[in-house]
């Protein structure tokens, strides 16, 4: 048993009936020490032979991005020692949400939560049950976040230096209230990703940050960000970007790349038909600007779409190249929120960036 992580086996526990039900009698125990970053192992005599599973707990996986999730647990399948490398990966949840088991399942990643759901694929083992809700007492984690916790944990994500200066400081980088930043910093401490030591403050994981961090931006606060689109005359997106720059700049507008144009511009993929930017919506409803832009509006589809800045960090004093480019965790964000099959490669490649301590 590794004695520094004694809380491993009363976890899995929890699981232990799932398992027993399409495991019978498989064992379950800690990793040594080569598989230390594992919260458990399973393994299971099948009709072809032993299979063993390398496990990951999330117990508030139903909040999260599992597209950050699937990353971490891919690049520790690429590290794992020869001979492991027939092993399976397991994850473990209260709840796995439908969206969620789908992206598991191309990763091939199997999965099992305590509602019932489960998805196990190997040699001499298959079982999938899906569409099962938990029952709400069994739901025991902390809520939703809200629109001020989303917009905290923002700054602290794009800027990390962030998480230590004093609370009215951080309140005004992410634009809410001392109260509600108060709240924010104690429901983080409460879900164990902040620490509070006598000197200092930080994130005690930055990954699951961003994946809590991403799902609960797609929910709950994209959906309200004001939105105007146009149609420019252009010929390409190289002629739209130095047309906005030159407009934008002529009268002092602040604004930035996002999406799919902002994370081309760091990975040098996926370069979608529309071109996303935040910036002031009321800027693109005078005429003039919209004439000086060549562009006209439009009820549906256009070749830009203006989102309403998300937060006063979204749009970086500095540029790329001589273009604005928003921080790599709000494009990523707006590719997973866009969820095409191009969006969400490119979310892929560019995710790397964003797990990296702080914004370019």
């Amino acid at each position: 048993m590794n004695m520094a992580r004694p809380e491993i086996a009363r976890d899995l526990d929890l699981y232990r009936p799932a398992l027993e039900r399409w495991m019978p009698r498989a064992e379950i125990r800690a990793p040594g020490k080569t598989l230390a970053r594992f919260d458990g192992i399973v393994t299971w005599k099948t009709l072809k032979g032993p299979l063993r599973y390398l496990v990951e707990e999330k117990r508030h996986l139903r909040h999260q991005d599992v597209g950050v999730v699937v990353a971490q647990l891919n690049r520790r399948r690429a590290d794992l020692p020869a001979d492991h490398a027939d092993d399976r990966l397991l994850l473990l949840a209260p709840h796995v949400r439908p969206q969620q088991a789908a992206v598991l399942e191309r990763a091939e990643i199997d999965y099992l939560d305590l509602a019932g759901n489960a998805h196990l694929q190997a040699p001499g083992l298959f079982v999938h049950v899906e569409g099962r809700q938990p029952p709400k007492e069994a739901m025991p984690a902390p809520g939703r976040p809200q629109k001020g916790w989303i917009k905290a944990v923002m700054a602290i994500l794009i800027q990390p230096e962030l998480t230590n200066v004093p609370y009215r400081v951080l309140a005004d980088h992410a634009d809410v209230s001392l109260g509600t930043l108060a709240g924010c910093m104690n429901d983080l401490a409460a879900r164990g990703l902040l620490l509070a030591g006598k000197a200092n403050r930080r994130v005690a994981d930055r990954q699951t940050l961003v994946a809590l961090w991403v799902q609960a931006y797609i929910e709950g606060l994209r959906p309200k960000l004001k939105e105007r689109r146009l149609q420019v005359r252009a010929e390409g997106k190289e002629e739209i970007w130095t047309r906005l720059e030159a407009v934008l700049r002529a009268r002092a507008q602040h604004w930035a790349l996002t999406g799919a144009d902002a994370a081309e511009r760091r990975t040098h993929f996926f370069r979608a038909e529309e071109t996303e930017i935040y910036a002031p919506i009321r800027v693109f409803e005078d005429r003039e600007i919209q004439n000086a832009l060549g562009a006209q509006p439009a009820a549906r589809g256009g070749n830009l779409l203006i989102i309403e800045p998300p937060g006063p960090l979204a749009i970086h004093e500095t540029a790329d190249g001589g273009l604005p480019v928003a921080p790599d965790l709000l494009a990523y964000a707006e590719l997973r929120y866009r969820a095409s099959g191009q969006a969400l490669e490119a979310a892929q490649i560019l995710l790397p960036l964003v797990l990296q301590n702080g914004a370019p």
